[in-house]
């Protein structure tokens, strides 16, 4: 018996290993024990069994024994249990692609094909046990060992628990399906990768803790073919120290991998995608998905509800901690804080990758795990984007269309059903009597359905980048960049990041357009803390990395990879710039300064959603309108840039385009028809330029004792912002370089202002933001230092912004010099008559309290007495009030609110509001968002809304009708943690029970905090109130054009205003200036600019001095006094027939606001004052009991030149000196420079008139072709009513032919019985 069975053992066994013989096996027959000891496999056998990819192959295989333990009574409950002591595997990459078999894997040595029966159970229900995984991986780069310990490999149940082997299958009698469910655990992973290269890069390792890996097999039961699997790796928290070198080296081993697996990746893509649309459930699963009845058997909802439709691949890791520390070396910053280097700390939370390989771009999402179509934009950008390429390759097979289409056509019927043929049906573009252009249209829309698309999504639930911390002290850990999820209290559900990459392909070889690829990122609401030593680190970091991976690499055109629709949005991200000291006298001094925006949109792709070139020709008409972009006068300089470039102009005419479609498109048969195409055959819109779209941003101070540590203060009323930036370092840029005409910087922006911008600011936010300016000056420095001597550049890149504002209105708050007087006159075209005019249900909280208008945001009211109960309220959704800007709280939706939500839905969502939010307050009011919090909201909505497919508490099905030991019992778990679907795989029970707990304490602790009042704590209203007299001036600026340029260490900053006015209020309550401030942008209206020449011009250069011996890259800049003494600043400013009503008090406050809190270093300026009419009022109270009253002041300057040097003495003169080699000119060199200034202004002259024809063309052009475009839709209309009118005539002509030919019938039929019966 014994030896029998050895026989069979070996008989199936030997094709598997080498050296097999019945000596080496052990065998306790009735015990159901047996033993193997020393195997060596075959490894090209086991190569195709594994299905390794094409670029790897393995070399050797051995294990030093094999156990089995086979319960012969048991086999349909108990499984086989297989044990591996140590298992020793070697593989290596190939240098050529290896062929792969026409069938590889289990199936193509299985002994055992057919219908799935009772022995493909026993053998899919098998659980092994390994000790130790040994791997050795080589590769011409480097060598990577790999030790996996304690392995198990076990069968589960749908729920993922150790069960009854017949419950962890799920079969479904009706589809001929069956899903099988394991589960691979391993205790430690440790990898340890040394390069073969270069020795000096330092070897690369990683440990892991406890892992599992879960696997979803579905096959199908006529043939136990697999038709698709679902893989989730989920890994424990994940520790990772990691050095710049380690770093360097595991970008160095995945770079030298990545052309192997890229060039298998292209050939084993296609054919499986092949596969999978006509056997695999990929293709038929879907339409099969939509066809379903309702009235599916229990068995059938269960199965559909883990259904694999398509195979995917996931990774998850519940905490992944990186710590990033930088070598000693040329790659550290110069920063004096940064000498001695510096670590940072990411700790990212939730860390989940998705991987669909072989996904129908036609097909829907609704069956991806833990994915919700509904919620997210992307999919339908993605639709609209893919029918419009599929629109606009259909229009041009249009062009071939004849222009005269005849009244009649036989075979229309026909050619309408075929358009719209499923791919496959090659016999009806055959029939007698069809075109090639139909036969074309038909080949065209069969390829259409089979676009597949690789997607890839990661998700991160929450994230932090730490501070970096330097060594010589121990420093606590500070945020830097992080998630903002509780200060706005998303729900557990909705992610901080979401990522998706979507790459289109066709499974077959032939040549067919496509859509280019598509990456889109959402970021919900993130904070960012400004950081010198941080941003510098992380810079420097960057750039090594960057350098290291680029030495030694051919550069290679990558046009091809980087053509890529790009779209980012951002969702109330916050900018946060902290002071660095605290100033405990000063109460009005500010801790912070926070710029945020409801949404960033940042994209180059052209659309509709402020990003069309529509939007661009706006922008730079806006643009042409001002001087300073055009001009050479001053101040403007020989050798500046053109901000407005040839591209921008080519990009608005799309002209710009990287190739060229073809007319018209040979249909005359399909093979032709298909020579003339490629994948990149629409790809001819240039992406090299971006648009980024601030919609709306502000800024608040934070911090001030005087007005509460948590009320903001506003500075920067809210208003949208438009950028446009094209660089020439692109990839995909289609700049054109030339030698002649203007010089183009690298990188060109448009800053694009429609509002009004409005500002104020008081002396001690003057000094807060001279101190962060002082810190931007010293980050900008060092990044160009470190920028330039990383990269082994002299000089780094050039850079050009410009901007043009229609009104920036600057009001200045100071101390009131009337203190007994109140006045709400003043300035009264700048501020609403007066706060009474808001409503009273507007929540005024310092700068907090705006009301959007399209979202819901909500507070609701409590009752202080019964904290514990809620009572529930028809929207429920909730925001943290200083987010919102002060400028927006005035505005009122007027619409009833609808209710949105349920009674559950809304406990829901109270659930995850702290209940200590905002403390103090028990007024809480129902209010509407605007703008870009909508999509917000509706994702928060849709992400509450519970399942119409939920399942009760408890679930008996029968799995398996074939087999009555398959009878078993599934039951969901009591403690409803994991729900009942593909989702289940994602959820490891420990953590979801530890994370569980974890917020039941904070809830607890945060209740006991809301329940306790004090006499400190404020209402509402009166906290928003501050009582104290100010006195404000407003400046009004119109036309304020601005222009920065930079280029290496030298940059220069031009500013042109258009005009000056001023109002001041002497005397107004800072509450009901805080009101009006912020009603002006509402209020405000663009008036028509009659101005022709700018009143104020400003210019300031900022230039480097060096020694003549000395490259700035060998300094040293330990100290920062002698970094700034290497650089020159100069200022020089003209105003020129300016007059302005001045009040005295005004003039004095100005000056003690501006007045800096330590002494700075003089700045060199000149200003030249040109007819400037001062009206000085005097306001102040006489000092004499005697005065006879405020007498005015006028001051008229016809001609002034004020100098200061670096002594800081300034010198007034009445002109403008000229030097002593200027006052011997003679009369002829003079006319000289005459005629060459004339000359210039004559060459100027002609490249606007060039600039501005071009653009008159461009704009004739527009209008003519959206003339054209709503000529041509209103043509296809009319022709194809009257088509229908045609088609309807016809119809009416053949029924009333119909009728002739029966009354002729009638009528001859009567005649002869008449006939008939005279005879």
């Amino acid at each position: 018996m014994v030896s029998i069975i050895k026989n069979q053992l070996l008989k199936h066994l030997s094709r598997f290993t080498k050296n097999l013989s019945a000596d080496k096996i052990n065998l306790s027959t009735f015990k159901g024990e047996g033993e193997l000891t020393n195997l060596e496999l075959d490894e090209f056998v086991l190569t195709d069994l594994l299905e390794l990819p094409s670029w790897l192959r393995l070399t050797k295989a051995w294990c030093n024994k094999v156990t089995f333990r086979i319960q012969w009574t048991k086999l349909k409950n108990v499984p086989i249990v297989l044990g591996l002591d140590e298992v020793n595997i070697i593989v290596e990459t190939c240098e050529e692609l290896r062929t792969m078999p026409e069938q590889a894997g289990v199936s193509s040595y299985t002994s055992v094909p057919g219908k799935y029966s009772f022995i493909h159970k026993v053998i899919d229900g098998i659980t092994v046990n390994v000790n130790t995984v040994n791997i050795t991986f080589n590769s011409p780069a480097f060598t990577a060992n790999v030790q996996i310990s304690r392995i198990t490999v076990e069968s589960k149940s749908p729920d993922w628990k150790k069960t009854d082997l017949r419950m962890t299958r799920l079969k479904d009698p009706e589809r001929g399906q069956l899903l099988i469910f394991k589960e691979l655990q391993w205790q430690t992973l440790r990898i340890e990768a040394k390069s073969t290269k270069d020795k000096n890069l330092t070897p690369l390792r990683l440990l892991t803790n406890q892992a599992r890996c879960r696997i979803i097999i579905k096959k199908r039961l006529s043939d136990s073919f697999i038709m698709g699997s679902m893989l989730v790796i989920i890994l424990d928290d994940l520790l990772w120290v990691l050095t710049d070198s380690q770093l360097k080296a595991a970008l160095h081993f995945l770079d030298s991998l990545a052309d192997l697996v890229q060039k298998a990746t292209q050939v084993t893509r296609k054919a499986k995608a092949a596969r999978k649309l006509e056997e695999l459930p990929e293709y038929r699963a879907q339409i099969a998905q939509q066809e379903r009845v309702k009235g599916d058997t229990p068995i059938v909802k269960l199965f559909s509800k883990y259904d694999v439709v398509e195979t995917s691949y996931h990774f998850l890791s519940q905490q992944i901690i990186l710590h990033l520390c930088d070598d000693p070396g040329d790659g550290r910053s110069c920063h004096p804080n940064l000498k001695d280097g510096g670590a940072l700390q990411i700790v990212i939370q939730k860390f989940q990758i998705d991987y669909y390989p072989y996904h129908l771009a036609i097909g829907d999402r609704k069956h991806w795990a833990c994915y919700k179509e509904g919620e997210i934009p992307h999919t339908q950008w993605q639709a609209q984007s893919f029918t419009a390429f599929k629109t606009k390759f259909m229009d041009i097979l249009e062009r071939n269309k004849p222009q005269h289409i005849p009244l009649s056509r036989s075979n229309k019927p026909n050619m309408n059903n075929d358009v719209v043929s499923p791919p496959g049906s090659e016999q009806m573009h055959r029939r007698p009597g069809w075109s090639p252009a139909n036969q074309v249209k038909s080949y065209v829309a069969s390829q259409f359905a089979k676009i597949m698309t690789t997607c890839v999504i990661l998700r991160i639930d929450n994230f932090i980048f730490y501070k970096v911390t330097t060594s010589g002290k121990k420093q606590a850990l500070k945020e830097f960049i992080s998630g903002d999820r509780d200060h706005m209290s998303l729900p557990e559900d909705a992610s901080i990041l979401h990522g998706e990459f979507i790459y289109y392909y066709y499974p077959d070889d032939k040549p067919f357009p496509l859509p280019p690829p598509k990456f889109y990122v959402r970021l919900n609401p993130v904070q960012v803390i400004f950081d010198v030593d941080s941003c510098l680190w992380l810079n420097s970091f960057a750039l090594n990395l960057h350098q290291s991976l680029q030495s030694g690499k051919p550069s290679e055109s990558s046009t091809g990879l980087t053509y890529i629709d790009v779209k980012i949005e951002a969702i109330l991200p916050r900018l946060i710039f902290e002071s660095g000291r605290d100033y405990a006298t000063q109460r009005d001094r500010p801790k912070s300064l926070t710029f945020q925006v409801t949404r960033v949109t940042i994209t180059n792709v052209r659309s509709l959603e402020q990003s069309s070139r529509a939007d661009l020709a706006k922008c730079v008409d806006s643009f042409h309108m001002g001087s300073l972009f055009f001009g050479t006068e001053f101040p403007s300089a020989p050798g500046d840039f053109y901000i407005v470039t040839q591209k921008f102009l080519d990009h608005i005419a799309a002209t710009d385009n990287i190739r060229t479609l073809p007319k018209e498109l040979v249909t005359s048969s399909v093979e032709a028809f298909i020579d003339q195409l490629s994948r990149e055959f629409l790809w001819v819109e240039a992406k090299d330029v971006w648009s980024i779209n601030l919609d709306p941003v502000w800024a608040d101070f934070m911090g001030a004792r005087a007005v509460g540590s948590n009320k903001p203060v506003p500075f920067l009323d809210c208003m949208p912002v438009t950028i446009w930036i094209h660089a020439n370092m692109d990839p995909n840029s289609t700049v054109k370089v030339s030698d002649s005409g203007p010089k183009n910087a690298d990188i060109h922006a448009l800053v694009h202002i429609s509002n009004l911008v409005s500002v104020q600011l008081n002396h001690y936010q003057y000094l807060f933001l001279l101190r962060l300016a002082e810190e931007a000056t010293e980050l900008a420095t060092f990044l160009s230092l470190d920028s330039n001597r990383i990269m082994k550049v002299e000089s780094s890149g050039s850079l050009a912004i410009g901007a043009i504002i229609p009104q920036l209105e600057v009001t200045f708050v100071m101390p009131s010099h009337c203190p007994g007087k109140e006045s709400s006159g003043g300035d009264v075209e700048s501020f609403v008559p007066d706060s009474s005019s808001i409503g009273d249900d507007v929540l005024m909280r310092g700068s907090t309290a705006t009301v959007y208008q399209d979202s819901t945001f909500s507070l609701h009211k409590t009752s202080l007495d019964k904290p514990d109960k809620v009572e529930p309220t028809p929207v429920t959704t909730t925001t943290v009030e200083s987010e919102i800007p002060f400028s927006m709280r005035s505005k009122i939706s007027n619409e009833t609110t609808t209710p949105l939500l349920t009674k559950k839905e809304t406990s829901a969502i109270t659930n995850i509001v702290p209940n200590n939010f905002n403390a103090g307050i028990n007024t809480l009011r129902i209010s509407s968002m605007k703008k870009g919090l909508s999509s917000l909201m509706t994702s928060i909505d849709s992400a509450l809304k519970p399942s119409p497919e939920d399942m009760s508490d408890s679930l008996s099905v029968r799995s398996d009708g074939s087999s009555d030991s398959e009878n078993y019992i599934f039951l969901t778990s009591p403690e409803k943690v994991i729900e009942q679907n593909v989702d289940a795989m994602f959820k490891v029970l420990e953590f979801h029970t530890e994370s569980k707990a974890i917020v039941e304490v904070a809830s607890e602790v945060i209740e006991e905090d809301s329940t306790i009042t004090t006499t400190s704590d404020h209402s509402l209203t009166s906290s928003c109130r501050r009582k104290d007299i100010v006195s404000v001036s407003t400046f009004k600026l119109t036309k304020v054009e601005f222009l920065q340029q930079s280029a290496g260490y030298s940059s220069s900053i031009k500013v042109q205003v258009g005009n000056i006015f001023n109002e001041d209020c002497t005397s107004i309550p800072w509450d009901e200036f805080q009101s009006k401030f912020s009603s002006r942008a509402r209020a405000w209206a663009e008036s028509a600019n009659t101005t022709t020449n700018s009143k104020v011009k400003l210019r300031m250069d900022h230039d480097v001095k060096l020694p003549s011996s000395q490259s700035i890259n060998e300094m040293n800049f330990t100290d920062k006094d002698a970094l700034n003494k290497l650089f020159k600043d100069f200022i020089d400013v003209q105003v020129q027939d300016l007059n302005m009503d001045l009040a005295m008090s005004t003039i004095t406050g100005l000056t003690d606001l501006i007045e800096d809190e330590i002494i700075p270093i003089p700045l060199p300026l000149q200003i030249t004052l040109n007819n400037v009419q001062l009206h000085m009022i005097e306001d102040r109270p006489p000092v004499n009991i005697t005065s006879p009253g405020p007498i005015p002041l006028d001051l008229n300057i016809t001609h002034m030149f004020i100098t200061r040097e670096d002594d800081g003495v300034f010198n007034v003169i009445p002109n403008k000196p000229m030097s002593h080699s200027e006052s011997i000119v003679s009369t002829s060199e003079q006319e000289i420079v005459l005629r060459q200034q004339n000359t210039q202004l004559k060459l100027d002259n002609d490249e606007l008139r060039r600039r501005l024809a071009a653009f008159e063309r461009v704009s004739e052009e527009n209008r003519q072709l959206r003339r054209s475009k709503e000529e041509t839709d209103i043509l296809r209309s009319c022709l194809s009513s009257a088509q229908d009118e045609v088609s309807k005539l016809l119809d009416e002509k053949k029924k009333l032919l119909d009728d002739v030919k029966r009354l002729q019938d009638q009528l001859l039929s009567d005649r002869s019985r008449q006939w008939n019966t005279k005879r």
